[in-house]
């Protein structure tokens, strides 16, 4: 499961290296409009490509017919900012020594925000002046090179964009020994003396701002805005989230901000006012209309590349009757899946009683109207295959007069196999994709992975994501680990899907209850783990403002892991997550979390 999270990691490879596999896609469609942008999204799921696909490198180097018109179109020049850890001083291995330092830390935070925005800003104005202002001459970067020195309170050998990089760089590590020198020597923030220390005092937005007036003014250049583009917005500190969030409400006409998060982040809400509309796109990555189309382009390219053009997806993969909706005679009488449904009846007396309820023969459940085919077999197709692939028998236990469940063991399987799976159970995260691609098409493969090859593939990428998610540290353990909760809630669905009584509507997605009784606020931290990790997925969200809380949100488990718990790939009714805590059928849970 590493491979998922740094062989395909876009946060290593420069925006040249990335443009190689870039795909368009709706949610990129929506980010290059000129005005504020917000891409939400888990671990993984591309924000960083999208993020760096907006730069002149990435641009230049993608060979798509799209980019030509791209290279002169965009309203804006991107300035990728790429979040650091360390900007967060709560990261450093020296917060305790700062403690004592009143303010000095938040200084410490904000000289490190600025820094590497400055770098940014320097190789951005690189990559304008060598892509499109190649022919303007050493002068003007001479002349901006000085402008710039002096507005950031710099000293450089020689005027030159690589020089003003490199003292940035000096000034970084002066200050690093600066603040070294502080902890060993002094014992108050009242000793520090600020005074030698005017850079300091720089604020990254108007220091930017006054960057990019000069630049244009230098070069000639106008009509552009410039996009501060943020990336991975859930690592950076809590100042700057918010200070970013509110200036997506600011007037400057010139400057605009771009920014990547997770979908929970520790910001108040009440502290934010920023809502999507016609001067902001808020891009939700897990709910993106084109995720299937998006997934098989990214396929289809990863097959082209290993074998050649010479296959369909659906000749090399198969297709999965559960999920294909292009079989005409599904519903027909003697079609498979109304055999199969009769098959279930036989040995599944809940589901016979739910048929002949609905006026149905379980020896034939043909539809005996359209109405009925829409509103009861369509609903139910995946639903019965699940039942009928794993469940054994349902009876009914006359010694308690309850039904009981036996499930089939199952070595291997089928259900999780075919292209339609392959599409949807990543979310349409192309590192997950990618990762599950090359356990494929790895190797010397020269033949088509059988069905049970998928299957096998799936089930163990899924048990390595859950080692993933057992592996995250847990701040204030309070007995209830992330892979706990997860058992917790995968299990309940199970027991929706396979449990002893047949449901037309089970649950399948969980809405987090607003009580802190029912659930606490430990569990709340875990379900934001579980959300940057794309562990849960976000079902639901409110398009018109920014809403971070994880509280009254409704989710579902992310398809990589239905295998583990033998869960259709497929969004179902809600219930409040307290009712997972309770004890099911086929789990045996306890019935507190806490036990």
């Amino acid at each position: 499961m590493s491979e998922f999270y740094s062989s395909y990691n876009a946060r290593h490879l420069e925006p040249k290296e990335v443009a190689k596999t870039f795909i368009w896609s709706k949610n990129y469609d929506d980010l290059i409009q000129n005005n504020h942008s917000v891409i939400l999204g888990a671990r993984g799921c591309g924000k960083t490509t999208l993020m760096k696909m907006l730069t002149l490198p990435a641009l230049y180097a993608w060979e798509n017919e799209k980019a030509k018109s791209l290279k002169s179109g965009f309203g804006f020049y991107a300035v990728y900012i790429s979040t650091d850890i360390y900007w967060n001083v709560k990261n450093l291995a020296y917060l305790k020594q700062l403690e004592k330092f009143g303010s000095f830390s938040d200084r410490i935070s904000r000289f490190s925000v600025t820094s590497s925005i400055f770098l940014a800003i320097c190789e951005t104005f690189k990559n304008i002046i060598e892509y499109e202002l190649s022919s303007e001459g050493e002068q003007k970067e001479i002349e901006l090179s000085l402008e710039l020195a002096k507005i950031w309170k710099l000293e450089i050998k020689i005027p030159q964009l690589d020089f003003v990089k490199e003292a940035i760089n000096i000034r970084i590590d002066t200050f690093n020994q600066f603040i070294q020198n502080a902890l060993f020597n002094y014992n108050s923030e009242e000793e520090i003396h600020y005074d030698s220390l005017l850079f300091l005092n720089l604020n990254y937005s108007s220091s930017a701002n006054l960057a990019f007036e000069i630049f244009e003014r230098i070069y000639s250049v106008s009509g552009k805005k410039w996009a501060l583009c943020f990336d991975e917005l859930e690592l950076a500190p809590g100042w700057l989230q918010e200070d970013l969030f509110r200036s997506l409400r600011s007037t400057n006409q010139k400057l605009l901000f771009k920014l990547s998060a997770s979908p929970i982040l520790s910001i108040k809400e009440q502290e934010l006012s920023a809502t999507s509309g016609n001067d902001l796109s808020l891009i939700s990555m897990w709910d993106a209309p084109d995720n299937n189309s998006f997934a098989r382009e990214l396929i289809l390219n990863e097959l082209n590349k290993k074998l050649g053009d010479n296959y369909s997806l659906e000749e090399f993969f198969g297709t999965n009757d559960v999920y294909n909706r292009s079989n005409k005679d599904t519903y027909q009488e003697n079609s498979r899946f109304i055999n199969l449904m009769s098959e279930l009846a036989q040995k599944d007396i809940s589901f016979n009683n739910f048929l002949r309820k609905n006026s149905l023969n379980p020896s034939k459940p043909t539809p005996i109207s359209s109405s009925q085919k829409d509103t009861l077999h369509r609903k139910v197709k995946s639903i019965v295959y699940f039942r009928n692939y794993y469940i054994k028998n349902v009876f009914l236990d006359e010694d308690i007069d309850q039904l009981k469940v036996n499930l089939r063991p199952r070595k291997s399987d089928t259900l999780y196999s075919g292209i339609e799976v392959l599409c949807k159970i990543c979310d349409g995260n192309p590192r997950w994709l990618k990762g599950i691609l090359n356990s494929l098409l790895g190797g010397e493969l020269k033949m088509k992975p059988s069905e049970e090859m998928q299957s096998l593939v799936l089930h163990t990428v899924a048990k390595r994501f859950m080692n993933v998610i057992s592996n995250i540290p847990i701040d204030n353990f309070s007995g209830t680990t992330l892979e706990t909760l997860i058992y917790k809630i995968g299990n309940k669905f199970q027991d929706e899907i396979l449990g002893p009584k047949f449901l037309l509507d089970p649950k399948g997605t969980f809405r987090v209850d607003e009580s802190e009784v029912a659930v606490p606020k430990e569990i709340v931290n875990l379900l934001e783990k579980a959300a940057y990790q794309g562990a849960i997925i976000l079902v639901d969200n409110n398009e018109d403002a920014f809403d971070f809380s994880v509280r009254g949100k409704r989710f579902r488990l992310t398809y990589l892991l239905a295998p583990i718990f033998k869960l259709p790939l497929r969004t179902f009714n809600e219930l409040k997550l307290s009712e997972c805590f309770v004890k099911n059928n086929l789990s045996g849970d306890q019935m507190s979390i806490f036990d």
